[in-house]
Formats: C-alpha cells, sequence, structure tokens
C-alpha cells in the first residue's frame, strides 16, 4: 500500500487526554502491535458500560478504543474493519461532544475519527473533511495546549490540496508545535517523518522516525514509515 493513502487516514496513533492506567497501557500497546481480539473484546465490554451509564467518561473511552481499532485494522489492511470502526467510533464521539461540549478531548477524537472515514466513503472527503477540520479547530481553541489536536489538524493541511485549504508550511508548524508540547510521544515524529517525506527531505524522515521508533518501539504503523523512509533512501543512492 502507498505511504500517501495509508498515512492519508491513519490518524489513530494519537493518545488523547483521557483517564489512563495500567489497562489502557495495555490497549495502546494492543493498538501499537495490531491487536484486534484483544481490543474487539473491549470495545464490547466498554459498549456494554456506555450504554448503562451513559457517562461522558465512557462514552469518549468507548470511541478512543474505536480509533485505536482503526489502526489496528489497518496495519493488517482490513478496510471494512477501519469503516465500522470509524462509524462506530464517531457515533460515540458525538454522544461525548453532546455530554460534554467544552471537551477539547472529545472534539479531537471526533476530529480523527471522520477523518478516518472519509477515504472508505464514497464522496468521503467532501461529505466529512470539512467537519472533521472544524471540530479539530474547536479542539484546539477549547485547548490550545492539546497536542493531538494539532497533529489532526496538521494532517488536514498535509494532505488537502491547497485549492482547498491544504497547507504544508502550516502542516509542518502544527507538527512542530505538538512535539513541543509533548515531547515524549512518538507520534508528532511519526507525522513529521511523513511530513518530510512527502516533501522529500529524506534525512529528516530518518531522524523523526528513528526518534519514534526509540520513544515506542514496536509500533506496527513507525516500523511502516520506517520501511518506506529506508527503501527511498535507498532507491536514492
Amino acid at each position: 500500500m502507498k505511504l500517501a493513502v495509508i498515512a492519508a487516514f491513519l490518524t489513530s496513533l494519537l493518545c488523547l487526554t483521557v483517564p489512563d492506567g495500567a489497562e489502557l497501557t495495555a490497549l495502546r500497546k494492543a493498538r501499537d502491535v495490531g491487536d484486534i481480539k484483544t481490543l474487539q473484546t473491549e470495545i464490547t465490554r466498554a459498549q456494554k458500560k456506555a450504554n448503562e451509564t451513559k457517562s461522558f467518561e465512557d462514552y469518549l473511552r468507548l470511541a478512543l478504543l474505536h480509533n485505536w481499532m482503526c489502526e489496528a485494522a489497518q496495519s493488517s489492511n482490513q478496510q471494512d474493519m477501519v469503516k465500522d470502526a470509524a462509524q462506530a467510533g464517531i457515533a460515540a464521539a458525538e454522544v461525548a461532544v453532546k455530554l460534554k461540549p467544552e471537551s477539547s478531548a472529545a472534539h479531537q477524537l471526533l476530529a480523527d475519527l471522520l477523518g478516518q472515514l472519509a477515504p472508505n466513503i464514497t464522496g468521503g472527503g467532501m461529505k466529512y473533511g470539512q467537519r472533521s477540520t472544524d471540530e479539530a479547530d474547536k479542539a484546539i481553541e477549547l485547548d490550545p495546549k492539546n497536542a493531538d489536536a494539532y497533529i489532526t489538524r496538521a494532517i488536514s493541511y498535509l494532505y488537502t490540496p491547497e485549492a482547498f485549504g491544504g497547507n504544508k508550511q502550516k502542516a509542518f508548524e502544527f507538527f512542530s508545535k505538538a512535539k513541543a508540547l509533548d515531547p515524549q510521544s512518538d507520534s508528532p515524529h511519526i507525522w513529521l517523518a511523513l511530513f518530510h517525506f512527502e516533501t522529500g527531505k529524506m534525512d529528516d524522515a530518518s531522524r523523526e522516525i528513528n526518534e519514534a521508533r526509540r520513544l515506542n518501539p514496536g509500533r506496527k504503523f513507525a516500523e511502516f514509515v520506517f520501511e518506506q523512509v529506508s527503501a527511498n533512501k535507498k532507491a536514492a543512492n
């Protein structure tokens, strides 16, 4: 699969600001290694709990798990599963936004899931692109220190044609802002590597993806980007 295609909608690598602990750490690792079965089991439990409590926290957590499922499914190229997870995640995130409209994390997660659904629906870019952008902008407005929101917005800047609001310089600025806000996260480094790959700066791409791999070894998405960058550099020599 071409790098630009997978990168354009594999935005589930974000770690949202939600209550964390040993369980979520393990589930994040399941996302990293593409453990679909573990995530499916937990999503079933999370859906049942959200139906019972109808709380903001449980709907946000459910949406987050669907978001992580998108990455796990993408790592094994199961596009129908990506679509299903994105749709279910959007439904959960919409409830979270309704319950707590001032939550930056909820708006960012909704933006992220909309961005993942768009490539899997005919005309999805036109249908969901602007809404995803608006939700990301709202997340940043609500919390200017939300690093994940800057990544989500930067992805839109990077892959949207200039005629429709794309801006590679803005993408670089927003990815860099995310890195400054959360320097221990691998996500900004992965996306900066993708940015440099798209703009033909392979040495910079190598530096960023190697840092991402150092911060979070074994993540399939990071390994995929590393392989693509390495292949490109080898072909150029």
